[in-house]
């Protein structure tokens, strides 16, 4: 029998939600509202849509396998060379293609906890060693993630803002561990999948420091969150030529599909869509918050589309509650927080209907 790597036989499958219409047929309900994947509840735009139907019609052919056209677009819109650019297939391909251009059995990667699951998933998947420091009030600790590092780590990986506290490390902090990072000769991978949605004053992307850092830095995005393109699964990376040109060695041919390719060039030139969206789903936040609030029920402070809540049983339990009155939502065991769930932010109509039905449930 075909023998598989025992690191590989230890890793935790990522476990996402199940399908709705499966989940509706299994209760016996209909019209639920599914707020657990942090999905744009607002669609995509138009320009992509008509992007995506011109580019069906080439569906027979493959799609440009090095994504020349939206990865110039990217470039135009970062403000960075196209040489620095590298599309995937979700960032989280952006992420692996990374990890494996410099882990082994002997590297291990630094991150946090609550972090984003995948980190592990891949870390281990490339027979490295993952190492979660601890958070503090829920977001990550940049003193403890530099103090978790040693001569074997290889990378430093961050979601920021993080999903799923919603919680993010102000731009100071980054470049103490930018700084460490480039001092030490280790790759600190920003994850900014959320950026769009930030609404502090103390954040500020990598991107603006990434000139003076390259040698050191990978930024990775996505049209997944605030562009709603996350079925097309499309996302990308900036990162010095040298890396490019080696994941670009080890890419998938073909790895971003032809409607993706061309639907994503497209939403970047709707940036109007895309501040409607983020105006709806700050407006969501604030009145999740303040109507859990009247519930009695703590939120995180969030600078995503969702918001973490910590509910007054088992989220588990709680989760089934609401799943049975056809709310869906994401309970957090498996990221070390067993009384909370993630609700991701909807319309302002289903917004309203899931907390009515939490309503009724605490009283």
């Amino acid at each position: 029998m075909f023998k598989i790597r025992e690191k590989i036989t230890n890793i935790t499958q990522y476990i996402p939600g199940r399908p709705v219409k499966e989940v509706e047929r299994e209760l016996g309900i209909k019209n639920s509202i599914k707020l657990a994947s942090n999905e744009n509840a607002w669609g995509f735009s138009l320009k992509a849509k008509k992007a995506m139907e011109e580019a069906i019609k080439e569906a027979n052919i493959y799609p440009d396998g090095s994504s020349f056209y939206l990865r110039r677009r990217i470039a135009e819109f970062e403000g960075v060379p196209m040489d620095n650019v590298i599309a995937g297939n979700g960032s989280n391909e952006v992420l692996e293609m990374i990890m494996r251009l410099g882990l082994d059995e002997r590297t291990n990667v630094v991150s946090s906890e609550h972090a984003f699951a995948m980190y592990k998933v891949m870390t281990e998947a490339c027979g490295a060693e993952y190492r979660s420091t601890k958070a503090k009030n829920y977001a990550f600790d940049a003193r403890a993630i530099m103090a978790g590092c040693d001569s074997n780590t290889a990378i430093i990986v961050i979601d920021n803002p993080n999903n799923p506290t919603g919680t993010y490390i102000p731009f100071d902090q980054m470049m103490e561990i930018m700084e460490f990072a480039k001092k030490n000769n280790i790759l600190l991978i920003s994850d900014e999948a959320y950026i769009e949605f930030i609404r502090t004053k103390d954040y500020k992307t990598m991107k603006s420091v990434f000139n003076k850092y390259e040698d050191n830095l990978v930024i990775t995005r996505t049209f997944s969150k605030a562009y709603g393109l996350c079925g097309l699964r499309v996302g990308y990376g900036i990162a010095n030529r040298k890396i490019i040109a080696m994941a670009n060695r080890i890419r998938e041919a073909f790895n971003v599909n032809i409607v993706a390719q061309h639907a994503a060039t497209a939403a970047l030139d709707d940036q109007n869509f895309i501040k409607d969206v983020v105006r709806n789903t700050h407006e969501g936040i604030d009145f999740f918050v303040a109507e859990l609030k009247e519930l009695g029920l703590k939120s995180i402070p969030s600078q995503c589309n969702f918001i973490l809540v910590e509910v007054p049983e088992d989220s588990k339990v709680f989760f089934e509650k609401l799943l049975k009155r056809g709310i869906i939502v994401r309970p957090m065991h498996g990221y070390g927080l067993p009384k909370h769930i993630r609700l991701s932010i909807g319309t302002m109509e289903q917004n309203k209907k899931v907390v009515e039905i939490i309503r009724e449930l605490i009283k």
